[in-house]
C-alpha cells in the first residue's frame, strides 16, 4: 500500500545536499523515483537506459531520486523504471511489487519490451517487437500529451526522415490492447507505440521504444537519418519523449518546480554564432558585432585560423587586416572559437593524428588530422589574442569524425557546437559522449547543436523576408518547448550588400520584443554546465509560501539559473543555502510561474 504522505511536492535533484529548515517551514517530499530493474536487489547495474533517464531528467531539470529496490516503490507517487521488463528478467516478487504499487494508486511508467507476466497491469494482448516502424503519432488530450499539444510534437521519426536510407532503424514494440487501456501513440503500422492503464487507484503507461534508442543513440549520430529536415526547421522526435515524461510529473506533482531550460527563464532563446571561414569574413565580422551591440548582447566567432595556401583560397588567417580584426572582436569581448585549421571537407574521415602536434609539426595539407585541426587552430588563437583562451569548438562544414569530442576534451575545449540539431532530434544541449558510440563515456564536452544555418542558399538577398519568417518559427516552436535555438550566420557576402545583417537583426527584434534570452555559445554552455549540478529543495511555509531552497551559497549560483513552477501556487520565494532571500522575479506565463533573475 501506497504509505501516507504528510505533504506533497519534490524535494533534491538527484543528490542534494542537507537543508537546515527555517521556523515554520516544512520540507516537501521527493515523489519522483527511477528505478533500475537491472539491478532490483540494490546493486549497480551497466543499463544505459538507467543513464539516459538521468539524463532525461537532468535535462528537464526535474528532482528525482534513483532507486534499485522494489522495496521503496511505495515511497512515490511516480516510478519510471529503466531497462526491459520481460519475463526473465523480473522475478515474481519484482513484477507483484509493480502490481501493487500501481493497485495502490502510483504511477508507473515504463519503456519498451514487456513480459506477458505484467500483460495485465499494462493492458496488453500482445507486443509485437519490429525495427520496420518509422513514425510514432500521439493522439488524444490525456495528462501524458499535455505538453506536446501543438501539431509540430505530434508525429516523431525513429528513422528515414526525409528519404528511406534503411530498412531497419531502431527496435520498436508495437502493441495491441485490452480490456480498458487506451492508446495515446500508434505507430505507422497500425500497432499501440504509447498506452495507459487504469489499474487500480493507479494507472501505467508503456512507450513501444526505449529511452536509449530514441533519446540517447542520436546523440551520438546514430539517428537512421530520421531528421525530416536537415536544418532551418524543428526536429524535436527525441524531445518529444522528454515532454512527455515531464507531463506525466506535472500532472501528478503539485506543486511542480523544475529548472528552466532557458536562461533567466526567458519564453525563448537564441544563441548567437558565425562562422568566419572566407577572406571577405574576417572585417565584416565587425559589423555583426556592431549590430548585436546595440541589443546588448554577444554572440560567438568561430575563426578558421587557415595560415597556408592550397587549391581552395590563401592563407587568409595571416593577412595583418583579418588579423587585426580578430583581435578587434576579442578585444570588444566577443567570443572567439575555432573553426578549426583548414576548413577540410576532408575532416570527417581524417585520422586522429598526434597529441603532440603543435603549429610548427603540422602538415594540413599531407597530413590532416582531428587533434591537428583542433590544437592547432586553438594555438594559433590563443597566442594571437590577448587574454584568448579557446573554449568553444565548430568543425567546417559541421564535420563530426568519431574521436572529435575526446580529441576536443583533450584539448582543453569545454563547449562544441558541430553537430545539426535535427540530426541529433534534440535542441537541448547534451553533455557528449567521447566516441560516437554508447560503449564509451559521457565527457565533459556540452554540446550545442546549430538550428538555423544561412549557407547553401538558405537564405539570399531575394528571400529575407520569407527566411525571417521561417527562422522565427522556428525559434517560437523550439522556445514552446523549452528548447534553444543556435542561430549559424557567416559574416561573408556582406561586403556591400547588407542582406544577412537586415535578416539577422529582424530575428534580434523579435526576440528581444518577447524578452527572449540571446547570447553567445560559451554563455550558453556555462549556464547548461551550471544548472546540470544544480541542486535544490521545495519547503512550504506557514504562511502559503512555497520556498525554493538552492544548495548552494548566493555566490555560486549562476544568474541565468531559474525555476519553472506549476500547481496551486501563489507566492513563489527563492533562498539560497543561508537561508538568504534572492532576487528573483515572479513572471506569470501560459499559465505557470517562473522565477529569474533580472538580466
Amino acid at each position: 500500500m501506497l504509505k501516507a504522505r504528510v505533504t506533497a511536492g519534490i524535494a533534491i535533484l538527484l543528490l542534494g545536499a542537507a537543508v537546515t529548515l527555517p521556523a515554520g517551514a516544512v520540507a516537501l517530499q521527493s515523489q519522483v523515483a527511477l528505478l533500475d530493474v537491472g539491478a532490483p536487489g540494490g546493486g549497480a547495474s551497466r543499463n544505459l537506459e538507467i543513464v539516459t533517464l538521468r539524463r532525461i531528467f537532468t535535462t528537464l531539470g526535474i528532482p528525482v531520486d534513483e532507486i534499485s529496490s522494489v522495496d521503496r516503490l511505495s515511497d512515490y507517487r511516480i516510478v519510471c523504471t529503466a531497462g526491459a521488463l520481460t519475463n526473465t528478467a523480473l522475478s515474481t516478487v519484482t513484477a507483484n511489487a509493480f502490481y501493487d504499487f500501481v493497485e495502490s494508486g502510483g504511477v508507473l511508467v515504463s519503456a519498451g519490451e514487456t513480459g506477458n507476466a505484467l500483460f495485465s497491469l499494462f493492458g496488453l494482448a500482445k507486443q509485437m517487437p519490429s525495427r520496420q516502424r518509422y513514425r510514432l503519432s500521439f493522439t488524444g488530450t490525456g495528462p501524458a500529451l499535455s505538453l506536446i499539444a501543438p501539431p509540430y510534437l505530434r508525429t516523431i521519426s525513429l528513422g528515414n526522415g526525409e528519404k528511406h536510407f534503411f530498412d531497419d532503424v531502431i527496435w520498436s514494440h508495437g502493441a495491441a490492447l485490452a480490456g480498458d487501456a487506451a492508446a495515446l501513440g500508434v505507430f505507422d503500422d497500425g500497432t499501440v507505440g504509447l498506452s495507459v492503464h487504469p489499474y487500480g487507484r493507479g494507472r501505467a503507461y508503456l512507450l513501444g521504444v526505449s529511452y536509449t534508442d530514441s533519446v540517447l543513440l542520436p546523440q551520438t549520430g546514430g539517428s537512421y537519418n530520421a531528421e525530416r529536415q536537415y536544418a532551418n526547421g524543428v526536429e524535436p522526435s527525441a524531445d518529444v519523449i522528454m515532454l512527455i515524461l515531464k507531463s506525466v510529473c506535472a500532472s501528478v506533482v503539485s506543486p511542480f518546480v523544475c529548472l528552466s531550460t532557458i536562461p533567466y527563464a526567458a519564453p525563448v532563446g537564441l544563441v548567437l554564432s558565425h562562422d568566419v571561414d572566407a577572406q571577405s569574413s574576417f572585417l565584416d565580422s565587425l559589423k555583426f558585432a556592431s549590430l548585436e551591440a546595440t541589443f546588448g548582447v554577444k554572440s560567438t566567432f568561430f575563426i578558421t585560423t587557415k595560415y597556408f595556401t592550397d587549391a581552395s583560397d590563401i592563407g587568409y588567417f595571416d593577412v595583418p587586416e583579418n588579423a587585426g580584426a580578430v583581435r578587434e572582436l576579442g578585444r570588444r569581448g566577443w567570443e572567439i572559437g575555432s573553426h578549426t585549421v583548414s576548413h577540410s571537407v576532408d575532416l570527417a574521415q581524417a585520422p586522429e593524428g598526434d597529441p603532440a602536434v603543435t603549429r610548427k609539426t603540422y602538415d594540413p595539407v599531407s597530413h590532416l588530422s582531428v587533434w591537428g585541426e583542433a590544437k592547432v587552430s586553438k594555438e594559433l588563437l590563443d597566442h594571437g589574442i590577448t587574454g584568448q583562451h579557446t573554449i568553444s569548438y565548430r568543425s567546417g562544414d559541421l564535420a563530426f569524425p568519431r574521436s572529435l569530442i575526446r580529441v576536443l576534451e583533450g584539448c582543453g575545449y569545454r563547449y562544441d557546437s558541430t553537430y545539426s540539431a535535427n540530426a541529433v532530434l534534440t535542441a537541448f544541449p547534451y553533455f557528449a559522449f567521447e566516441d560516437q558510440d554508447l560503449s564509451s563515456h559521457e565527457s565533459s564536452i556540452v554540446e550545442i547543436p546549430v538550428t538555423l544555418d544561412d549557407s547553401q542558399g538558405a537564405l539570399t538577398p531575394d528571400n529575407v523576408s520569407d527566411v525571417v519568417k521561417e527562422w522565427l518559427d522556428v525559434v517560437d516552436s523550439t522556445g514552446g518547448y523549452g528548447g534553444l535555438t543556435v542561430l549559424l550566420m557567416h559574416p561573408s557576402d556582406t561586403r556591400t550588400r547588407t542582406y544577412k545583417l537586415q535578416a539577422q537583426e529582424a530575428v534580434m527584434r523579435a526576440v528581444a520584443a518577447q524578452k527572449g534570452w540571446m547570447g553567445d555559445l560559451a554563455t550558453a554552455g556555462a549556464f547548461w554546465r551550471n544548472r546540470a549540478v544544480l541542486r535544490f529543495t521545495t519547503l512550504k511555509r506557514d504562511d502559503g509560501a512555497l520556498v525554493i531552497r538552492v544548495s548552494a551559497p548566493d555566490r555560486d549560483i549562476d544568474p541565468a539559473i531559474g525555476f519553472e513552477v506549476a500547481g496551486a501556487v501563489k507566492t513563489v520565494e527563492v533562498q539560497d543555502s543561508e537561508g538568504k532571500k534572492l532576487d528573483y522575479s515572479i513572471l506569470t506565463r501560459g499559465g505557470k510561474l517562473f522565477a529569474a533573475r533580472r538580466r
